[in-house]
């Protein structure tokens, strides 16, 4: 940065202080790409520690953003003596309605914040938490902790990672929170960053290959990183993709985001875009991958427009908490049919959310390369009621029955209240049914929907309740968006009928034989589950509509239960097995 450039930087900021309350500006170019500040480049403290840890034992499970959560983390910053965030003060009230809001601070005084902040309408201050921590910046996606479910019964816990900027205090902030929650922290050797990282919670994650280019600088290699991906936070099948953005930061929340196990959000650029291409392209790969329900993924695009800097607006770049979503739309007026489409894409996607237009403001913009996701990050209910469940979806072969099978596990060690779970479900659009789920063994409770005849669409969803009072559905909205399969109406009832299909030996020890009879011609896809909803292995058969077995290995596989599901583009048949 010249010094013409930087001088007339800081004339703009403290201008903006003069004249207008609570008005901060800062540089374009450091703020679009997170870079470090003049200050910080000149600072001798811009080196940073790390710790290596053990990875944690047992099975691990990396958690959504779009499961439970207790809170969001956020940091304050200051100038001058006035306080501020990287969003609208409303947005903090906002989000107090529906959670704990967890506010970095750094040895400032606690009791005015507070008192600026109950004056903001609608605010629960019995929400407000500040935790006293040294950080750098403001973008708390970025520097803060993963967290995972590990050891049985599962527990929550934390992964530290290193943090791909020089700025120390951000760096540590993982092990100040682990602290803080008293959790356990667990160090994972990869050069990354939050804002360039997404996870359904089955196993399944995705970044850009900015993750590859800054953690091989560091002598650690592509298979390292995947590995070490596995080891510490359950991910089997991680999504290591081109950005198709084009901009230095190559941050996959600036353009993608995984609103559900199988549905992902995609920017959409004018076609006279210079990166319409690629991001066409990154649409078109996630619409041919299978999510870890065993169906494609279901893509979702929002038309950005054109901004200043060429890549629109960051509609992608959004929170989801619980049961709110909140999108970053900009104040321009000719802006506003985009913000309007962008909240009825969402609205669209995910039916029973409360989608929320958070309008940018004078002292906290929005970029295409940092907008309110990279400002914030969820902190789940490390007492959670988890619902682990394959579903039924799409066109399926006909069957006299469908088994609705799920693990249903509280982290805090609560018991369910009687009469659940339950099995809620409608046939063709009509009245809920529901029905007592059964415990199978453990925490495996299944139900079964009989009676459907072919051409009939089935939807549903699970309700769980433990003794906390903590009431959880899967989907996790339920019924406004339930699971939904449809029984095939030409060849169900007619052909597949008498079709066969048994897995044995069960209880298993080194394979199981999978056995087809007149099940209709063509190539299948098998995955099998671990009861936690990770895919352990998969393959093709190819049937040939006759008798056939089919021999699969699980010598690799320990102890447990395990589902084995068999699809293509029209059927969808699952089986549980035990391996001894």
């Amino acid at each position: 940065m010249n010094k013409i450039y930087f001088c007339l930087i800081v004339f703009l900021f403290l201008s903006n202080f003069s004249f207008a309350q609570k008005k901060v500006s800062r540089s374009t170019f450091e703020g679009r790409h997170h870079m470090l500040s003049k200050d910080e480049l000149n600072s001798k403290l811009n080196t940073k520690d790390f710790i290596e840890t053990n990875a944690p034992n047992g099975n691990v499970r990396n958690i959504a953003e779009f499961e439970r959560n207790q809170g969001v983390i956020v940091a304050n910053q200051t100038y001058q003596n006035i306080n501020y965030f990287g969003f609208p003060d409303s947005m903090i009230a906002e989000m107090s309605e529906e959670a704990k809001v967890y506010i970095l601070v750094d040895g400032i005084n606690t009791n005015d914040l507070a008192d600026e902040l109950s004056d903001l309408d609608n605010i629960n201050m019995d929400n407000i938490v500040f935790i006293d921590a040294a950080y750098d910046s403001r973008w708390t996606r970025d520097f803060s902790p993963w967290f995972i479910a590990y050891n049985n019964p599962p527990q929550v816990g934390i992964v530290n990672f290193q943090y791909n900027r020089d700025r120390p205090n951000d760096n540590d902030v993982p092990i100040a929170l682990g602290e803080f929650f008293d959790l356990e922290v667990f160090g994972m050797n990869v050069i990354h960053t939050g804002g360039n990282y997404m996870c359904d919670g089955m196993g399944k994650a995705a970044s850009t290959d900015l993750v590859y280019e800054e953690s091989i600088i560091e002598g650690i290699s592509d298979a390292a990183v995947n590995t070490r991906m596995e080891e510490y936070l359950g991910i089997t099948d991680y999504h290591v993709v081109e950005d198709p953005m084009g901009e230095y930061i190559k941050h996959i929340d600036c353009w993608g985001k995984f609103l559900d196990v199988d549905k992902i959000i995609i920017t959409q650029v004018p076609s006279n875009h210079q990166q319409y291409d690629e991001y066409e392209a990154a649409a078109d790969y996630w619409a041919n991958q299978i999510s870890s329900y065993g169906n494609k993924y279901q893509v979702f695009r929002v038309y950005t427009g054109i901004s200043n800097d060429g890549n629109g607006a960051p509609y992608t770049n959004s929170l989801i908490l619980n049961n709110k979503v909140l999108v970053p739309i900009t104040n321009y007026s000719e802006w506003e049919p985009y913000n309007n489409d962008a909240l009825a894409v969402y609205e669209q996607a995910m039916p029973g959310y409360e989608i929320i237009g958070v309008m940018e403001v004078n002292y906290a913009t929005w970029e295409s390369t940092d907008a309110l996701h990279c400002r914030t990050h969820e902190v789940p209910d490390f007492e959670m009621l988890h619902i682990n469940h394959i579903p039924i979806l799409d066109t399926v072969d006909y069957a006299e029955q469908f088994q609705i099978s799920a693990n249903i596990t509280s982290y805090g060690g609560h018991s369910l209240i009687a009469n659940m779970p339950k099995l809620h479900y409608s046939v063709n659009s009509g009245e809920y049914v529901e029905y007592q789920m059964e415990n199978m063994e453990d925490n495996i409770y299944a139900a079964w929907i009989t009676g459907i005849q072919g051409g009939e669409t089935i939807e549903y969803y699970i309700e769980a309740e433990d003794n906390s009072g903590r009431n959880e559905k899967h989907p996790f909205i339920g019924e406004p968006d339930p699971h939904k399969f449809i029984v095939d109406e030409n060849t169900g009832v007619k052909t597949h009928k008498n079709s066969y299909i048994k897995v044995f030996p069960n209880p298993a020890t080194n394979h199981i034989s999978l056995i087809v009879n007149n099940l209709p011609t063509g190539d299948y896809e098998y995955d099998i589950f671990s009861i936690e909803g990770n895919i352990l292995k998969n393959g093709i058969i190819n049937s040939s509509g006759n008798w056939q077995r089919f021999i699969i290995s699980t010598d690799k596989l320990p102890s447990g239960i395990y589902i084995i599901k068999l699809h293509n583009n029209r059927i969808t048949k699952s089986y549980r097995f035990v391996i001894q």
